[in-house]
């Protein structure tokens, strides 16, 4: 169902092993914590493989997410 290069991609990335949502105060932190370590090895995947296309933030609790994302089509980069 998934392809390798999907496969390998993931093997790459650190999974999150904790189950919380926002209102579950210190667990939250832990997750919150992996999320980021996740997304910090992912475009640092991405930017090894020139694969880099998109920036993301989030507020200081992490319960909002905000970014951009483009891609380039006939030489010329389209944000979104």
């Amino acid at each position: 169902m998934v392809d390798e290069s999907t496969r390998k991609t993931l093997a790459s990335i650190p999974p999150l092993q904790t189950r919380a949502g926002p209102r579950d105060k210190e667990l939250w932190v832990k997750r919150l914590k992996e999320e980021y370590q996740s997304l910090i090895k992912y475009v640092s995947n991405n930017k090894e493989a020139d694969l880099d296309w998109f920036r993301l933030e989030s507020n200081k609790e992490g319960t909002k997410w905000f970014g951009k994302c483009w891609y380039i089509h006939n030489l010329l980069k389209i944000r979104i």
